[in-house]
């Protein structure tokens, strides 16, 4: 009897021991495990500052806006141009081809000497001389061009995008609603409309971009390095933020405050899908986070903020902050209680810290 209390014991120890063996090599294998990287962030999951500095799109086939260096038996084809209005429109380029025109002869010309005597004229042809190239510099001032909702308006989009690509523009950003539902087959028709697109392109995501909640099918076409992200050019910081899925999470509020608080540029511009109240009154806004995200814009200082989703233009002041709104990029437009509802980009102009904006209706 006694050896059978004994034989039992000595089991219940094994147990014991093998129980203690695998509680201390789960807590050794934990410990390892806490070092090793973990996994990908969810997507939607803000990422973490520092800015990213924006590149052209490698597919673009980049077409110049200044005519190349004439040959003496040709004349340069003229690209058509923007003109801006008396009132402060500018009226797109025309669409299809412009035929060349004739460039007239210079006649030769006399040429003073600086001991006063004047030189006869060259006797024979004028032959053409190069045109410099003009670079523009931050410190002569730039311009860049904003719009919004393109979604089911391939037509109006590419003449949008002809009219930008020929205003002096350096960049385009897009609030957002590139494409009505984010399948794969509307991202690929989009790329096809971007592909003739020379310019680099800077766009945040709309509602109408993620395909159930998701940003894959944005992510992998539409030329954005992630959810939100920023980058400076000039006097100017760029913010682009992320409000797809119908607001500003707390998360994204302070990636925002990072975001500004580490700039040192003068300007401050965020843009985004959502914006946080409508001028002309409607509840087309953000559905929460409005009044966190405004005031943070006045904390921090922010002199613009752009924004979609509304299909018309608007624009408004809120403690020292202006806010305009641009969804004219194609999307049917909300005519119904907006008195500037057309399709339209913004072209905006900075030099030094004077910022200038253009309504150019398409």
């Amino acid at each position: 009897m006694s050896r059978r209390k004994s034989q039992k014991r000595n089991t219940s120890q094994i147990i014991l021991l093998a129980l203690s063996l695998i509680v201390a090599g789960s807590m050794i294998l934990s410990l390892f495990l806490a070092y090793l990287p973990g996994p990908r962030q969810p997507e939607g999951t803000p990422s973490p500052w520092p800015t990213w500095t924006p590149i052209p799109r490698p597919t673009a086939t980049f077409t110049p806006t200044l005519p190349s260096q004439p040959s003496p038996t040709a004349s340069p084809t003229a690209l058509p141009t923007a003109t801006l209005l008396p009132t402060g429109e500018i009226t797109p380029p025309p669409i299809g081809p412009v035929l060349p025109t004739a460039t007239p002869t210079a006649l030769p010309t006399a040429t003073l000497l600086p001991t006063g005597e004047i030189t006869p004229p060259p006797i024979g042809p004028v032959l053409p001389t190069a045109t410099p190239t003009a670079t523009p510099t931050t410190a002569a001032g730039f311009t860049f061009a904003v719009c919004g909702d393109s979604r089911d308006g391939p037509t109006v989009y590419r003449r949008l995008l002809e009219a930008v690509s020929n205003d002096g523009s350096l960049f385009l950003i897009h609030t957002g609603d590139l494409v009505n539902r984010g399948s794969e087959e509307q991202w690929r028709q989009f790329q096809e409309i971007m592909a003739g697109f020379a310019l680099p392109f800077y766009p945040v995501p709309g509602n109408h971009d993620a395909l159930d909640g998701r940003l894959d099918g944005y992510l992998r076409y539409s030329g954005a390095p992630a959810a939100h992200y920023s980058f400076d050019y000039g006097p100017v910081h760029f913010t682009l933020a992320d409000s797809h899925n119908g607001g500003l999470t707390s998360a994204e509020l302070a990636w925002l405050r990072d975001d500004l608080k580490a700039t040192t540029r003068p300007l401050k511009m965020v843009f985004l899908h959502h914006p946080p109240f409508d001028p002309d009154g409607s509840d087309h806004i953000m559905a929460f986070g409005n009044e966190p995200f405004m005031a943070l814009m006045t904390e921090m200082g922010v002199d613009y903020v752009f924004a979609g989703h509304i299909h018309a233009y608007a624009r408004a002041e809120r403690e020292g902050v202006v806010y305009l709104y641009t969804g004219g990029a194609g999307a049917p437009l909300y005519t119904n209680g907006h008195p500037q509802a057309f399709h339209h980009y913004l072209r905006v102009t900075v030099r030094g810290e004077e910022v200038t904006i253009d309504i150019v209706k398409i």
